[in-house]
């Protein structure tokens, strides 16, 4: 596993997304369909519980204040909902990405290995841009740091880049 091992202090930043993202890096296991949100409650998280890439996005987003329903989205239902009915998030220009926002990438039906998401954390600089994520570059490992390049890179080649401001 080729993880940076530098990576832009997050601590200064005021957004809640952030805040919420960056405590939970060390947590969950990767695990999906039944264990996606196997993750305890949101005021008692199980360290050792699991939680896939969207999960985790809607776990932080619910942490933070948003209304995102009781149910985990998945990545083709988030790339949906950011170019259409902006419901939780509201497709950005590339240019506008700051730290908190989302990023999104699916090829075809964007279900399983075909979509991965996750937090952007820092100043947008293009596919080295800091992630915090569970999956992508670690698939089995806990929430972690990485970059978009690192983490997104058997997708980025054909897969649809959606970049997304979360709505409350």
């Amino acid at each position: 596993m080729n993880i940076p091992t530098q990576f832009t202090d997050d601590s200064h930043y005021q957004n809640t997304i952030i805040k919420h993202s960056r405590r939970l890096v060390g947590y969950f296991n990767y695990g999906t369909d039944s264990q996606r949100m196997d993750f305890g409650s949101l005021q008692h998280r199980n360290k050792n519980g699991f939680a896939d890439c969207s999960s985790l996005v809607w776990l932080v987003m619910k942490q933070a204040g948003y209304n995102v329903g009781q149910t985990a989205f998945s990545t083709p239902e988030m790339e949906n909902d950011a170019k259409n009915a902006h419901q939780y998030f509201r497709q950005i220009h590339a240019k506008n990405v700051k730290p908190g926002d989302i990023v999104i990438v699916n090829v075809g039906t964007g279900y399983g290995p075909n979509g991965h998401t996750a937090i952007i954390d820092g100043s947008y600089h293009g596919k080295k841009t800091q992630i915090i994520e569970i999956g992508g570059i670690d698939p089995m490992g806990a929430v972690h740091r990485s970059t978009i390049a690192q983490s997104f890179q058997s997708l980025l080649k054909e897969g649809r880049i959606t970049y997304a401001h979360p709505t409350k």
